[in-house]
């Protein structure tokens, strides 16, 4: 481990999804660390900057997409240096329903009490279910 109590490692990574599911990027800024790695769905973003522009341009395109969008995350259990985190993301488009979209990220602390590495973890059949969400919705991405 890093130097951290499990409870001090699910402590940080709650404050950094708390701060994502918030928005709140100047406060998700102070849990990565400068040089944080974080291997998305489809692409590998480093550095802390590349990391909350890529949450940025994903919850701004939500937002201008959709009518309502809602964030909430649950901090699992440490296993060594890695807590995971549920993302749970609400999608409203009017006149079609709600949608409820999950998927899990991994997030490794390092010795200075920041994440360092983040790892995107689809979960079985969320991303084909949003992906029929999107076409009920009409929208591409």
């Amino acid at each position: 481990m890093g130097g951290h109590t499990a409870s001090e490692m699910q402590l940080i990574v709650g404050w950094l999804a708390a701060a994502l599911d918030a928005d709140d990027f100047a406060a998700a800024r102070r849990w990565l660390a400068d040089d944080c790695i974080y291997e998305g769905a489809s692409e590998t973003f480093r550095g802390s900057e590349a990391i909350l522009t890529s949450y940025r341009d994903a919850s701004g395109w939500a937002h201008r997409t959709f009518d309502e969008v809602r964030y909430e995350s649950q901090v699992g259990a440490a296993d060594g240096d890695t807590v995971p985190v549920t993302f749970t993301d609400y999608l409203l488009k009017a006149g079609v329903r709600w949608h409820r979209y999950r998927c899990q990220q991994e997030f490794t602390v390092g010795r200075d009490g920041k994440v360092a590495r983040i790892v995107h973890r689809d979960l079985p059949g969320e991303r084909e279910a949003l992906d029929a969400y999107f076409q009920e919705c009409g929208i591409e991405r």
